[in-house]
């Protein structure tokens, strides 16, 4: 086919290759019997013979030599499949199964090749010396989608593998002749019926495969292996096909290309028997890293448990959502149409956090979910974390998509009202974290879904079936909770505090080193005693702030002079106007790199359930109780007055006292000497700062 392929001669377009075949010169030969039919006469006629001499004489010498490199430099990459077929017993044709779509979390299962007459497969776990041994011997690498996924998936996966410089890849080459889709696709467009026993198995399919063989199940990787086997199959026919398709569209013959030649010494290699299939039929290596379980991440039996409720919103109220509550390793499930009913159940529940499954915040910049927003040119309909999913080859639906508007508000909407109750809230996305934790989708089977979540440690009723895709997503997104609690996590979001965040499992984090953080926050009514508290802890070691200092240093820019009653009637115009989690973020966003940090003034419920979404379960909330009879009397002995302590008392900030008491950790009860609350603060920190 190289002999034919007039694009290698310098100056020769594919334009003008084409004008040349359809002049009759057809090969290197008529090309020089054509422009120099006396340059085998008079060697030395002229300077243009003695330079296509020398151009034609190194074309034949790397013919001989079968140095694919000499032409691939000479060829558009469009055209390499001329050298291919050129050098048949030489291009190596490859196909790999993968857990997923993703090379950031997934892994390869299984690389499938063929070269000449022999054919291989590598299982992962399994030596690849077979596979290596292959690919050294290959000119030429021949794919389908192998730019875009394949070839990407093996450097990332086996960083010292070098492939050759000539890649075909089938999926654009089939183009060119207006063959469109997928492999499956095209293999029924061109004619190509595949085996009874492989012809159902999709590549969404594969990833089950694999997890049902590392659960024990050695048919499942010998379906496996036929269904990659049936995959290189196909794409020797799409080659063919292509191939002959291109030489009729330029009309070349038979006898001038030799195609039919090349593609008679380009057939697929006998399939695999049963007896080299069962070669690899083992059982999972024990020596591979063992599937993290729940309890690998938290205590699931020790009282109190870690409670979570999971939730998989749907856009509309009319449509019921998936509710899950996951009290250590116990999942229940349901199905909840309102808000209201959700916040409710949830209330009732008393999580440590909720995770939903929805965006739960806007592309930064923009002010509202419809597309009259006058940031949309500008600002766009995506946000970071799913930008970030995108490039890391997880797909996701941005958030202002027009499908996605309304689950987005809605997700905001029920995210503020639980924040309010003090109930923490972070977003999860079940479909990236089923990729991460090695579970298949509910896309390739709800039983498999449940088989891996029972798998990774949850128990429930949900393992007989009979629950929906909705409720077992809203597991998935408890678990999520549960990686978060633990700090095994990523948080994807342009910031550290911000809103637009998604949170993600990450098996690779070092718990060592999250886990030696602790942050107290103190609430407490006024004159209880959670300054004194606060104080102490300071001695302790611990980094001292409190609310209060933010607002000072605003009204402090301001105005030269100022009062308690100002900083107080600032205090309150933030929480209207910005509200508390942004107060929340200027006190906290400085301070961020310390390991021992004590907050003081936690007032509202917002405030616990920021700081728990900022640091997860290194976030201890203390709650100081004292009678009223003890608070105005130490409140009296401080301002040298009672009569302020009862107007203190009645302000807005000074109402939520209650509340913040039963969403606290630990509650002290502050009503003997100060010793004695010393102590109970030494009890606390003692059982909970591994640092």
């Amino acid at each position: 086919m190289l002999r034919v392929s007039l694009q290698v001669l310098q100056g020769v377009s594919a334009k003008k290759e084409a004008a040349l075949w359809n002049a009759g010169i057809r090969s290197w030969d008529d090309y020089e019997r054509h422009f120099f039919p006396q340059r085998s006469l008079i060697e030395n006629d002229s300077e243009q013979s003695s330079s296509a001499s020398v151009e034609l004489r190194r074309l034949r010498e790397a013919l001989v030599a079968r140095d694919v490199a000499f032409f691939a430099d000479r060829l558009e990459r469009s055209e390499h499949y001329r050298i291919v077929l050129e050098f048949p017993e030489d291009a190596l044709f490859l196909d790999i199964e993968t857990t997923g779509l993703s090379r950031y979390y997934d892994q390869i299962t299984l690389i499938g090749w063929c070269i000449g007459n022999r054919r291989g497969v590598h299982v992962q776990g399994q030596p690849d010396w077979a596979f290596r041994q292959a690919l050294l011997s290959a000119r030429s690498i021949v794919t389908f989608n192998g730019t875009l996924f394949d070839l990407p998936f093996i450097r990332h996966t086996k960083a010292d593998i070098e492939f050759p410089a000539v890649h075909v890849d089938l999926r654009f080459l089939a183009r060119r002749v207006g063959l469109t889709g997928g492999q499956k696709s095209i293999e029924k467009q061109i004619g190509m019926n595949r085996d009874s026993e492989v012809s159902e198995v999709s590549g969404e399919f594969a990833p089950v495969l694999w997890h049902r063989y590392v659960s024990g199940d050695l048919d499942a990787l010998k379906a496996l292996i036929k269904y990659n086997m049936a995959d290189l199959d196909g794409m020797f026919s799409i080659f063919s096909h292509v191939s002959l398709k291109l030489a009729q569209a330029h009309q070349l013959p038979e006898e001038a290309t030799g195609l039919l030649k090349a593609l008679s010494r380009l057939k697929a290699p006998p399939r695999l028997d049963e007896q080299a299939i069962a070669k690899h039929l083992i059982p999972y290596p024990a020596n591979q890293v063992r599937p993290i379980r729940l309890e690998d991440i938290v205590f699931v039996d020790r009282s109190p448990r870690l409670k979570v409720v999971g939730i998989d919103l749907t856009g509309s109220e009319k449509r019921p959502s998936g509710w899950c509550l996951l009290d250590g390793r116990e999942a229940s499930t349901a199905q909840i149409a309102t808000d209201d009913e959700l916040i409710a159940l949830t209330h009732r529940a008393n999580p440590h956090v909720v995770s939903i499954d929805s965006p739960l915040s806007l592309p930064e910049g923009r002010i509202c979910v419809e597309d009259t927003d006058p940031g949309r040119q500008e600002f766009g309909i995506m946000r970071y974390c799913e930008r970030v999913l995108k490039r890391r080859g997880v797909n996701v639906y941005p958030a202002l998509l027009p499908s996605m508007q309304r689950l987005t508000a809605r997700g905001i909407r029920l995210a503020d009202r639980f924040r309010k109750l003090g109930i923490p809230v972070i977003e999860s996305y079940p479909g990236a974290a089923q990729d991460i934790m090695r579970i298949p989708r509910k896309q390739n089977g709800l039983e498999y879904l449940e088989q891996g979540l029972a798998a990774f440690g949850i128990s429930g009723q949900y393992v007989k079936g009979g629950v929906s895709h909705d409720e077992l997503d809203a597991i998935t997104s408890a678990a999520v909770g549960v990686f978060f609690w633990a700090g095994m996590m990523e948080r994807l979001g342009p910031d550290p505090l911000g809103d637009e965040a998604l949170i993600i499992p990450d098996l690779r984090v070092d718990l060592a080193v999250s886990r030696s953080r602790l942050v107290i926050g103190l609430s407490g009514a006024l004159g209880a005693g959670k300054t004194t508290a606060a104080r102490y802890l300071e001695s302790l070691g611990c980094h001292y702030c409190r609310y209060s200092e933010v607002v000072e240093r605003i009204v402090a820019a301001r105005m030269p002079t100022y009062s308690r009653a100002d900083i107080l009637a600032e205090g309150e115009e933030i929480h209207a106007v910005k509200g508390q989690r942004w107060l929340g973020r200027q006190l906290i966003e400085p301070l961020l790199g310390k390991h021992l940090l004590v907050i003081d003034g936690l007032r509202f419920p917002e405030d616990h359930a920021f700081l728990t979404e900022v640091y997860g379960s290194q976030f201890l909330h203390i709650h100081v109780l004292s009678s009223e009879q003890q608070r105005r009397a130490r409140f009296s002995d401080r301002e040298g007055s009672s009569a302020v302590f009862d107007v203190q008392s009645r302000r807005d900030i000074e109402s939520h006292f209650e509340t913040m008491a039963t969403l606290a950790r630990d509650i002290i009860a502050n009503d003997g000497s100060r010793e004695h609350l010393h102590r109970a603060v030494d009890r606390i920190v003692k059982r909970d700062w591994r640092g």
